[in-house]
């Protein structure tokens, strides 16, 4: 050990085992959390205390407070839906990693009572393995006893990790622990929980567990610096060694202080948090009367021109894009899946596919036949050729069109043009080009869809309709200092057509507007029946 890395260690040890950390909560307990914990066999214990740490209290007492074994096993498989982070794929990236972390925790550091493993195996079900991983071995003098320990340090979170081994009986404690009320309740809950089993109200926790060194290996794929924990662990000592050696007091002080602010703030930390080279998209989602008990549902997506990887083919520079969504009902049952493809090809500035694009946006869309309800839809996006993806969820309310009359979702779009069939974005003789951001630059008009349903029509089967609609800035204008009240811009027009059904589509002027968000009212009245319909969307003008 270098002189440089002895001083830095002994000014750490002062503290205890290294510097001390700043008080920050835990996770509370909840009353009759003990008395739930009763009826769990012990496989069920083990998935309830691995997964808890990114569980809310109402989750955890949601899941406690089901009956039976098979109702939990319900509740967990709709609960891993719910935080896939990749909604819209048949693969749950944050599942399958957890459950090799948790699987790692249990073999590595595990222990007989609750949670199952020790301090050790809780961080590493948190953030994954460490990059390095020293002990600190214990002393004795004349002036007391210092308890063993270990250090971990994440390279990529920087994040520094200290463990000691206080009863000397190889269960690892943080160094420091956070003296919160949070955290005493959480202390009170495990004391509780262990006197549980020792007088053999619950039987035991976890069963020893052993694994053979492949089943090891097979376990440690996740972590967050791609660290090989199999081979050279001896190198990897002296590596955090020479680190620590080589920080700056203040720069350990700061790992650690890091490692107790992820805690409060960020309490899971998996592989795919940290690929920051994500793709950006814009989605919209509208709804228009479908077939007898559908309605049409229209997902639309932009993703920005420049962010995509073009290559040369055939003396074209093409992109390759690959749309997904995933449909669940409220009760997570699949209700549909589907994938779609757009290559815009680029040829100087202009941007085309199919047809005429926007030089700035790629647009694409799937439609969806869905009954009226409430639905969590997952949403995808991948550039195929730079591997770049984006990944949403959203829940949506689709209510039925009953109302004579009723108007449908607004619909924004970059362009409306009259167009015949096999072209893409079509409304029976209209192209509606969509434009999900619903942000608009000067001098260009804004563009809008929707349609009509319920109207009265006369003997001949024409319906007579009136449509207002105003703009309304959503905030004061500002002229230098001062806030300045302004008004609403409104028109409205006299229309007819056949049948009780009719698209609209609108175009309005950009001249009177000014930079700043603003909400669009339409309203539609009937004039045979005098009843009226209103909807609203926001939009911005940029500059």
């Amino acid at each position: 050990m270098t002189r440089k890395l002895s001083i830095l260690l002994s000014a750490l040890m002062v503290a205890g085992l290294f510097l001390a950390a700043p008080a920050r909560g835990m996770k509370d307990s909840f009353p009759g959390e003990i008395a739930l914990l009763k009826k769990l066999a012990p496989e069920e214990r083990y998935s309830y205390f691995s997964a808890q740490y990114f569980m809310s209290k109402y989750q955890r007492r949601a899941y406690l407070s089901l009956p039976t074994a098979e109702r939990r096993a319900e509740w967990f498989e709709r609960f891993w839906i719910d935080v896939d982070p990749t909604p819209a794929t048949p693969e749950n990236e944050r599942r399958a990693e957890h459950e090799k972390r948790a699987a790692l925790a249990r073999r590595l550091f595990g222990m007989t009572k609750a949670p199952g493993w020790d301090r050790r195996g809780e961080t590493l079900i948190r953030y994954g393995l460490p990059s390095n991983r020293t002990q600190i071995w214990g002393t004795v003098s004349f002036s007391g006893m210092t308890a063993p320990g270990e250090v971990w340090y994440y390279e990529s979170l920087d994040m520094l990790v200290q463990f000691r081994n206080a009863n000397l009986k190889g269960e690892y404690f943080f160094a420091s622990d956070p003296v919160g009320r949070s955290s005493r309740r959480e202390l009170e809950r495990n004391q509780n929980i262990n006197t549980l089993m020792k007088y053999g109200v619950i039987s035991e926790m976890f069963p020893t567990q052993f694994m053979s060194p492949d089943e090891v290996k097979d376990l440690v794929d996740f972590n967050p610096d791609e660290i090989d924990y199999v081979a050279s662990p001896d190198t990897r000592m002296m590596t955090l060694k020479d680190r620590i050696a080589e920080m700056e007091e203040e720069k350990v002080q700061e790992a650690i202080n890091n490692f107790y602010a992820a805690l409060q703030d960020r309490p899971t930390i998996y592989s795919f948090d940290l690929d920051q080279n994500v793709l950006p998209l814009i989605f919209d989602i509208a709804s228009f009367r479908g077939g007898e008990r559908t309605l049409r549902t229209e997902i639309s997506f932009e993703v920005p021109t420049s962010e995509l990887q073009f290559v040369q083919k055939a003396g074209v520079l093409a992109a390759d894009l690959e749309f997904r969504v995933l449909v669940h009902d409220v009760d997570m049952k699949e209700i549909a899946s589907v994938v779609d493809t757009v290559k815009p090809t680029m040829t100087g500035d202009r941007l085309s596919d199919k047809g005429p694009r926007p030089p700035s946006l790629v647009p694409a869309q799937i439609v969806l036949a869905l009954e009226p309800g409430y639905y969590r839809i997952g949403i995808e996006a991948r550039d195929r050729t730079s591997k770049r993806r984006s990944a949403f969820r959203t829940n949506v309310e689709l209510a039925p069109y009953t109302a004579s009359p009723s108007v449908s979702d607004i619909q924004f779009a970059s362009a409306i043009r009259e167009t015949e069939a096999n072209q893409d974005f079509v409304k029976g003789n209209l192209q509606v080009v969509p434009h999900p951001s619903h942000a608009y630059r000067k001098p260009f008009p804004l563009w809008m869809y929707f349609e009509i349903y319920g109207l009265d029509t006369d003997p001949e089967g024409l319906a007579y309709y009136r449509v207002e609609y105003r703009i309304i800035p959503l905030e004061k204008r500002r002229r230098g200092p001062v806030l300045e009240e302004t008004a609403a811009i409104s028109s409205s027009f006299e229309t007819s057509g056949y049948g009780a059904t009719q698209p609209q589509r609108l175009s309005v002027a950009t001249e009177n507007l000014w930079e700043g968000k603003f909400r669009f009212i339409v309203t539609v009245t009937d004039r045979r029946s005098f009843r009226t319909a209103t909807k609203y969307e926001d939009f911005s003008i940029l500059k």
